[in-house]
Formats: structure tokens, C-alpha cells, sequence
């Protein structure tokens, strides 16, 4: 049996328009729940249920209301309780996103290298540029930074002089 009552407050409490056509919509909506549901009062809860989501949502027509409730007894939710374990699994379903769009949950954690890992990467990174002790492959590069950075200026005004940026790209010139 329609809960009519009921159902018509909680229409008014989610805001949704009221016009014309509104109890024959609410009649078709109970005529499909009551079919598919476990029995008439689990009809009139999975109304009332899709009433409050349509409201939880903001939405404020009867199409949203119908929207929700064949999605839920499309999906084999028969009673309230398969409607809320539904929305769990939903929500699971429906990661927190990150800056871009990314699921934090696929962002790998930061990796702390050990000291040993450290120490082989610095043997590795020497004998590529061809360096026997770590130690000094270390102290020749720290120079050669600071040599880079102390004569920074000199370059940059050098390349814009020579028609390059600061990048070392080409100027393109207009005629």
C-alpha cells in the first residue's frame, strides 16, 4: 500500500517541484518498486531512499527521483538495506581524486634509499665518468658547479650576445 503521507513529506522536505503530474509519477515510480521489491513497505522506503538522494544530490525534478530507483533495483537492490550496501560499495568504488585526476591510491609511496643503496649509486655514477674513487668523483663535480654557477652571468649575457637564449636556443630574428 502507498504511503502517500509519508512519501508527500519528504517530496516537500527535498524541495522538489510539485506540479501536476507529481502523483502520477510517484504512482508509477511505487507500481515499479512495488514489483521488484521484497514487499510493499521496502517499496515505499526505496522511494522514500530515492527521494532523500535525489535531494542529497540537489536535484528538483521527479526524473532524478525515478533515476535513482531504477538504478538501484537495476543493480538487484530489493530492499532498503541492498540499497545502502549499494551506495557503500559505490562510494568505495569512487576514489578521492589528486591534482591531475589521479587515484591517490595508484601514486607509488616516496622510496628512503639506504645508505648502502646510496653509496653504489655513487661507485656506479663514478665509474661512468670515469673515476675510480667515489670521493673524488664527488670533489670534481662539487667544482664544476661551482664554477658554473660563478660564471653564470658571464654566459648568459655571452649567448644573448651570440643570438641564443638562456637555454641555449636560437633566437628567431624578423625581417
Amino acid at each position: 500500500m502507498l504511503n502517500q503521507k509519508q512519501i508527500m513529506i519528504e517530496w516537500q522536505k527535498a524541495g522538489l517541484k510539485e506540479n501536476g503530474y507529481m502523483f502520477q509519477d510517484i504512482q508509477a515510480m511505487y507500481e515499479l518498486a512495488s514489483r521488484n521489491a521484497d514487499s510493499n513497505e521496502e517499496a515505499n522506503k526505496l522511494i522514500i531512499l530515492a527521494i532523500r538522494a535525489a535531494a542529497k544530490n540537489g536535484a528538483k525534478s521527479a526524473m532524478a527521483v525515478d533515476n535513482n530507483l531504477k538504478k538501484w533495483l537495476n543493480a538487484g537492490a530489493t530492499n532498503a538495506q541492498a540499497v545502502g550496501e549499494y551506495e557503500d560499495e559505490a562510494t568505495k568504488i569512487r576514489q578521492p581524486r589528486s591534482h591531475f585526476g589521479q587515484p591517490l591510491r595508484n601514486e607509488s609511496p616516496i622510496e628512503k634509499f639506504t645508505p648502502e643503496q646510496i653509496t653504489e649509486q655513487s661507485k656506479r655514477l663514478a665509474k661512468e665518468d670515469g673515476f675510480d674513487d667515489p670521493e673524488e668523483w664527488a670533489r670534481v663535480t662539487m667544482e664544476k658547479f661551482r664554477e658554473l654557477r660563478a660564471t653564470r652571468a658571464e654566459r648568459m649575457a655571452d649567448k644573448a650576445n651570440r643570438g641564443l637564449t638562456s637555454s641555449g636556443k636560437r633566437v628567431v630574428t624578423r625581417f
